[in-house]
């Protein structure tokens, strides 16, 4: 099965709705005012960051957009249905993937799986998608 084309402004669409729905995923779990405004700014940091690697490599806009949205639907699948253990993981003012305390142990096991399988599925959707 061959992969469709998606021309640049479908993935505009795709990447503002990704955009939308991290906000929608994330925001919602975290505890405090300032976790929130730093969630907030992830993808304008994503955003400056593809475009200055893209500049630099010399990649069309096209294949930046893919890349963010792919991103975004590898965190978004990375913590959908895991919001306990997401609080317990911030409260505890620790990354979620970071060094798990005695509390947060489990719920660090469960986030990293759960993130690192939403990162292969959104992956080899991108893969699929660019060499499908």
């Amino acid at each position: 099965m061959h992969a469709p084309h998606i021309p640049e402004n479908v993935w505009w669409i795709i990447a503002v709705g990704t955009t939308v729905l991290f906000l929608a995923v994330w925001l919602p779990m975290m505890p405090t005012s300032r976790a929130k405004t730093q969630i907030a700014m992830i993808p304008l940091v994503g955003i400056v960051f593809l475009t200055v690697l893209g500049k630099l490599r010399g990649h069309d806009l096209t294949k930046l957009l893919s890349i963010y949205s792919t991103v975004s639907v590898g965190m978004i699948l990375g913590v959908i249905g895991r919001r306990a253990d997401m609080l317990i993981a911030v409260k505890q003012g620790e990354d979620p993937l970071g060094t798990p305390a005695a509390k947060a142990a489990p719920a660090n096991k469960r986030l990293t799986v759960q993130l690192s399988a939403g990162f292969v599925v959104a992956f080899a959707l991108w893969a699929w998608l660019n060499w499908g």
